[in-house]
């Protein structure tokens, strides 16, 4: 009986063994016909997908050459609205009084330190802004004669120049640095000027 039983162990196991590998080969065998089926529609999506490489990459070039030319718009469109030197010119001997004017960005006084636009001019020794042309001139500074004034290159947007009172300070912003610098002459020059007409004893008082 054991050596029956042993006997029977053997053809047990090679069956089982047998078994197994009919259904490794029936599951292999039936993915590759599932495959096989759509092999023609694999090598139709690659040739698609190398079609799609192929566009997006003539897309990229595209966009880069629109990307290029709206650069090179924008530089042409801010070269043509720029100020030219006749504009960014001051005469302190100007018959209506008017030694300069134009936009300027003044930082607000109050806590949140916001930046509006305003139409600045230098009249009669003084610096005074409008918010709109027919506005009341409202007066930041009253003597020219008192203040200073000095580019800031240490704040967070550019073309920035100070104007110093013994009261307050004013931090002016103009839109390139050829306005700036015209700015900073045009105070410095009417300073000197307001020095010309008063008589110090007059300035003492």
């Amino acid at each position: 009986q054991i050596n029956v039983l042993q006997a029977k162990k053997k053809f047990e196991i090679l069956d089982a063994m047998l078994s197994f590998m009919h259904a490794q080969f029936t599951f292999f065998q039936q993915g590759y016909s599932l495959l096989h089926e759509l092999e023609p529609y694999m090598k139709k999506l690659a040739t698609e997908l190398d079609q799609l490489v192929i566009d997006s990459a003539v897309e990229k070039r595209e966009m880069e050459h629109k990307h290029a030319l709206i650069q090179q718009r924008s530089l042409s469109f801010l070269q043509d609205f720029s100020y030219d030197d006749s504009k960014v010119e001051f005469n302190v001997d100007a018959p209506n009084g008017v030694v300069m004017e134009g936009y300027l960005f003044k930082r607000a006084s109050n806590a949140f330190k916001t930046w509006n636009r305003r139409w600045f001019s230098i009249q009669n020794s003084q610096l005074v802004y409008q918010k709109k042309l027919k506005d009341v001139l409202t007066v930041v500074v009253e003597d020219l004669r008192l203040c200073t004034v000095k580019p800031c290159e240490d704040i967070e947007r550019r073309f920035c120049f100070e104007v110093v009172s013994p009261t307050k300070s004013c931090m002016l912003q103009a839109d390139s640095e050829k306005l700036r610098q015209a700015w900073i002459q045009a105070v410095q020059a009417s300073i000197a000027s307001a020095y010309r007409e008063s008589p110090d004893c007059y300035y003492i008082e």
